[in-house]
């Protein structure tokens, strides 16, 4: 089997909520785990492909941020962040619900250290997982304190893996929104190809 789903790799989605959409590859597996009986991939992607940025789309933006900016509301810099990035999706695929392109991307946008954070926190998440289970199936009077406390750490370590999840997603979005926004002009025939690799991920696909 060629394996050609390597991180890097622009992939196209086939199935599911965000069939049509581009993503790419972060994390491949070609072994069965536990969880995921057959091959699978991590992809990032856009939820949504952005607007041409033509004057008139940057001077309406500019003038919602401003408006925004000017005002007392509480929720006036979470808007604004959300106006300067992307829709982003982080979301494990099989192999088999994936199109895979001739393109790769070489930008950073910010991926690797932001996935990097979501994995340590998913491998706590696991070891805790398992030692609560562990413990379950052998239960004891003088263990009960223990597992409780094991419990309350667990969920704790779920809610702060959702809450890196949202940050991954915005980070990432404001990354792409900035590589976007700066355009595709490179000056080297090797930029220009490493642009047109990362401005494929950003054009809507024509069916």
């Amino acid at each position: 089997m060629v394996k050609f789903y390597k991180p890097g790799k622009i992939v196209v989605i086939l199935n599911g909520r965000y069939a049509g959409r581009k993503g790419v590859i972060v994390k491949s597996n070609y072994e069965s785990v536990k969880d995921r009986k057959y091959p699978h991939c991590m992809v990032v992607g856009l939820s949504k492909g952005p607007k041409k940025p033509t004057k008139r789309n940057i001077a309406k933006m500019q003038a919602q941020i401003k408006k925004l900016e000017s005002s007392d509301k509480e929720d006036a810099v979470d808007r604004v962040k959300r106006l300067k990035s992307f829709g982003i999706f982080i979301k494990t695929y099989n192999m088999s619900h994936l199109l895979a392109t001739r393109y790769t991307l070489k930008d950073e946008l910010g991926i690797a250290k932001s996935v990097a954070k979501i994995d340590e926190l998913d491998k706590k998440i696991k070891e805790d997982n398992a030692a609560v289970n562990s413990k379950e199936k052998n239960k004891k009077d003088e263990n009960l304190k223990e597992l409780e406390a094991l419990r309350a750490k667990l969920g704790q370590e779920k809610d702060d893996f959702k809450n890196e999840v949202r940050n991954a997603k915005v980070t990432i979005g404001t990354e792409m929104y900035k590589r976007f926004m700066k355009g595709f002009q490179g000056k080297s025939e090797e930029d220009r190809e490493n642009q047109s690799n990362t401005q494929f991920l950003f054009k809507k696909l024509q069916f």
